[in-house]
């Protein structure tokens, strides 16, 4: 086949549009110069040489030039890169839900008294327990002879549950709070270990 000829056939392939072109377009794009059986003979030996590409579309085989995969690559990473970033951003839907929730939290934590508040209260109010303790053992050791007045017995037994409620709300609010603190134990560190990190008295209750 005359080379000067076939070297006429692949620029017929090659438009604006990266469409599909049989023989009957290519001689009519190259204004005849070729006819069209020297055109699908020449398109033949191409294909064959796979310098083009080819398929039967009906009663007739079309043509078109080899495809650069290298666009099919970039649609698939572009693809990839709209899927990562369409799941980054539910992520930060989320991230940002859960800032706003855990700062609502810490919020109603600050708003109830610190630990250490609570741990000077609660020795004050067993100090004044002891104290009234006291008084009443005191009161109740009397000689039979010694007569407490019933007014004076029940303002003692008035403060003494005043203060008893008192103790309860406290120990209710550290119990709480102590809940909260050890809903997460840092890693390496038992409940009890964390306890007396805070710097509280007494055993592990909760």
């Amino acid at each position: 086949m005359d080379m000067h000829r076939l070297t006429w056939i692949q620029p017929g392939l090659v438009g604006k549009q990266n469409r599909p072109y049989s023989a009957i377009d290519i001689s009519s794009n190259l204004h005849n110069k070729v006819t069209k059986a020297y055109a699908a003979k020449a398109l033949r030996e191409l294909h064959q040489n796979k310098e083009i590409e080819g398929r039967v579309a009906g009663k007739q085989t079309v043509y078109h030039a080899l495809q650069d995969s290298s666009d099919e690559d970039t649609s698939e990473v572009i693809a990839n890169l709209d899927e990562k970033i369409k799941q980054l951003e539910e992520k930060l839907t989320t991230l940002k839900t859960d800032e706003k929730n855990l700062r609502a939290e810490l919020a109603t934590l600050r708003s109830k008294p610190l630990l250490s508040e609570l741990r000077q209260d609660i020795g004050r109010l067993e100090k004044e327990k002891e104290s009234i303790l006291a008084r009443l053992d005191e009161f109740h050791g009397h000689d039979s002879s010694a007569q407490v007045s019933p007014e004076k017995r029940a303002e003692v037994e008035r403060e003494w549950k005043r203060w008893q409620r008192q103790v309860n709300m406290r120990r209710r609010i550290c119990r709480d709070m102590w809940m909260k603190c050890s809903e997460v134990v840092p890693e390496g560190m038992t409940r009890e270990e964390l306890w007396e990190s805070l710097g509280l008295e007494g055993d592990c209750k909760w």
